[in-house]
């Protein structure tokens, strides 16, 4: 009969440390780490049950910054409208804003990089002929817009046209890599450390960090950084290596680029 009850208890405890694990589990969600300690042994309480209860301790630490994602896709997006802008999230400004350069709208939109995306056509340009962004082309109607006007007017579109953006980023810096026979996925979460400015700053590579700063400087100069080391400033003066550290870290996947894969089947 005692060896019936030790049983019973035996399995009472398995089962009150099953629950603590469920709770602890739990908790998890508020971002916090939890390790368990067991302080018994179930062997040896089988032959000694009566000496005392199971000791379960719950050690609950913070999480590791570096472990933690700072949030969603649309997060880092909102974060960028607002470093790009200087504007709060959720202002309507930012889509009409322009700055000195006439770089356009939530996401500082330039000539060059709507000619890509298909929105507008020009022969002279912000970096080939021009000394800023003149908008002196032509609009070509896609998603209905055909003046620069109405793409500053249009919230929906620049967040459609940000999107295919990182779509096409994440293409040319893949096919510029592939020639090393390299791709982004080789980088992705490794830490690395580059002369900024002459200071060292040791950074996480990551997606969403990789696509903001090809947002910045360009995916060659993306690539350059991955491959040679190699920081550069914008005509402001942030550097690359700011706007990767900065905007790195968020959930992002391929799947959260707009087109993405029409965006391969057009450009080859």
């Amino acid at each position: 009969m005692l060896s019936v009850f030790n049983e019973i208890q035996f399995i009472a405890a398995k089962t009150m440390s099953f629950t603590l694990l469920i709770i602890c589990q739990l908790l998890y969600k508020n971002g916090n780490f939890l390790s368990l300690s067991y302080h018994n042994n179930f062997l040896l309480m089988r032959n000694n049950f009566k000496s005392s209860q199971p000791e379960m301790v719950v050690v609950i630490s913070p999480k590791k910054q570096s472990d933690k994602s700072k949030g969603s896709f649309q997060d880092m997006l909102e974060a960028l409208g607002v470093r790009e802008t200087g504007l709060s999230s959720g202002d309507p400004n930012q889509y009409r804003f322009e700055n000195p350069l006439s770089f356009i709208g939530k996401y500082q939109f330039g000539e060059i990089l709507l000619i890509r995306l298909g929105y507008y056509k020009a022969d002279v340009y912000y970096g080939r002929g021009a000394n800023k962004n003149n908008w002196r082309g032509k609009w070509t109607n896609k998603n209905g817009i055909d003046s620069k006007l109405k793409f500053l007017n249009s919230p929906h579109v620049q967040e459609e046209a940000i999107r295919e953006a990182f779509g096409v980023y994440w293409k040319d810096i893949n096919d510029i890599l592939s020639k090393q026979g390299k791709s982004i996925n080789n980088y992705l979460n490794q830490k690395k450390t580059f002369n900024d400015r002459g200071k060292s700053r040791a950074i996480t590579i990551t997606l969403s960090g990789i696509l903001a700063g090809a947002h910045l400087r360009g995916p060659d100069k993306v690539v350059e950084l991955l491959l040679k080391d190699k920081v550069s400033d914008d005509e402001f003066g942030t550097s690359i290596v700011e706007y990767i550290e900065m905007f790195g870290g968020y959930d992002t996947t391929t799947k959260d680029l707009s087109n993405f894969q029409s965006s391969i089947n057009k450009l080859g």
